[in-house]
């Protein structure tokens, strides 16, 4: 994640904590979010050699459906603003839900609490771009692709 991301996202959770409002959620590129150097970031509590293990599981199905998108949703501010933090990986993706599943339970140890089709998006979500700029996720979505979200606990 390069620092206009970063000072973006810090500018929006301190916001959104200081007015009590968590109605919009933010995403990143998984590459800029799961960079195994940035301890910037955090993944299922795993801050740098832990997110190897997430990376080679959106290969897998990256390799198996090249039009795919993944992003990470953020969800909190951790260790006085030091590190941000999520859990939930959202997919755009051709493959069945089934297919998915099979991809993301295939490792023993890393697989995820729940997987699930996204129908409707509930809150309004924001992808953090290379610039700091903020892309509504209605700008992301291709009509031929599921969206799918996959979350650890």
């Amino acid at each position: 994640m390069n620092n206009l991301q970063k000072d973006t996202i810090l500018t929006l959770l301190k916001r959104d904590k200081m007015n009590g409002n968590y109605t919009n959620n933010y995403w990143f590129s998984y590459k800029d979010y799961l960079d195994p150097t940035d301890d910037f970031t955090d993944f299922c509590c795993e801050c740098l050699e832990g997110k190897h293990e997430y990376t080679v599981l959106i290969e897998n199905l990256i390799n198996k459906d090249k039009t795919a998108k993944i992003f990470v949703q953020v969800y909190g501010l951790e260790d006085k603003d030091r590190v941000i933090t999520a859990d939930t990986l959202i997919l755009f993706s051709k493959l069945s839900l089934a297919e998915i599943k099979r991809i993301f339970n295939e490792p023993k140890d890393i697989f995820p609490s729940e997987i699930g089709e996204e129908t409707d998006f509930p809150q309004p979500a924001f992808l953090i771009g290379n610039n700091g700029e903020l892309i509504s996720n209605t700008k992301l979505s291709h009509e031929k692709q599921s969206v799918y979200y996959c979350w650890w606990d």
